[in-house]
């Protein structure tokens, strides 16, 4: 699931790059809820600034992911923590946790690509207008998934039954 993590974000970066020579002069990043662009930068600070906040997401996620097999038991939020990070259970529970942030990391850049493509169809666009239809079914998937990641978290972490 790392290499998938890795790809997505790497994609999201070369798509914004990529897409400078069609962007126009000025590039909208921002939208009103009707869907009309109230915020314009250059298309090269979209791109660095896009760069840099899905860089430091994954620096951020990989540094966790990273650190967990030497962080003290208190700083994980997990439900069952005394059980799960045991002696006994705790490498797989790092195991567990560093896939589950992998695959959240994934959905997230995933998301961000859905978006910043979404961004680059309305700056096709004149006026440049977004498309809020699609921009809130994916929203709504986006947070469909968020949900069922959080509800498959806290099922995991539960205690085993007894035999």
């Amino acid at each position: 699931m790392r290499i998938l993590f890795i790809i997505t974000c790497l994609a999201n970066i070369a798509f914004v790059f990529g897409m400078l020579p069609w962007m126009p002069e000025r590039v909208a990043i921002h939208f009103a809820l009707n869907g009309t662009a109230d915020r314009f930068v250059a298309p090269m600070e979209n791109a660095i600034e896009m760069s840099f906040t899905i860089g430091l997401l994954a620096v951020f996620l990989l540094g966790i992911s990273m650190s967990m097999s030497i962080m003290p038991a208190f700083l994980f939020n997990v439900p069952n923590r005394n059980y799960w990070l045991n002696e006994e259970n705790r490498p797989q529970t790092i195991r567990q946790l560093r896939s589950f942030l992998d695959f959240v990391g994934t959905g997230f850049f995933l998301f961000f690509l859905f978006i910043q493509w979404e961004t680059f169809q309305a700056n096709q666009k004149v006026p440049v207008a977004l498309n809020m239809t699609a921009f809130c079914i994916g929203t709504g998937i986006f947070v469909v998934f968020v949900l069922v990641e959080i509800i498959r978290f806290y099922l995991s972490f539960r205690l085993p039954k007894e035999s």
